[in-house]
């Protein structure tokens, strides 16, 4: 597959992800303080410059961070109102959780394509 195929096809995840994600951050969870970390973008030209390549990696990690924060509330919300809570609440929150570890991997092999195209350039 060509590598305009590949990004590409990850870009389109990507977004497909934000759009989740974002689309997620509105509604309240059973009350709970849990804020929904928004998906960084990497950009596609982050692999050709160290600093670019340095910003991403920041945002990458800081992203990181507040999701498995938001994770970690989630995950509380469930084990505290799991017997008064209904299915339909626990569904939507273990699809919140979901959909941030695939936000995670999806900007881990973003991130991670452009320390590659940095790593073969002779930068």
């Amino acid at each position: 597959m060509s590598s305009f195929i590949r990004k590409f096809s990850l870009g389109v995840a990507l977004l497909a992800m934000t759009s989740t994600i974002g689309l997620a951050q509105d509604r309240p969870i059973g009350g709970a303080n849990c804020t929904n970390p928004a998906v960084p973008a990497i950009p596609d030209n982050a692999g050709q410059d160290l600093d670019r390549l340095l910003d991403a990696q920041d945002a990458v990690q800081a992203f990181m961070a507040d999701s498995n924060e938001f994770i970690d509330c989630v995950n509380t919300v469930i084990e505290r109102r799991s017997n008064a809570a209904g299915a339909d609440a626990i569904n939507e929150w273990t699809d919140l959780i979901n959909a941030n570890v695939d936000a995670q991997e999806a900007v881990a092999a973003a991130f991670n394509v452009q320390v590659q195209i940095y790593q073969a350039s002779d930068n």
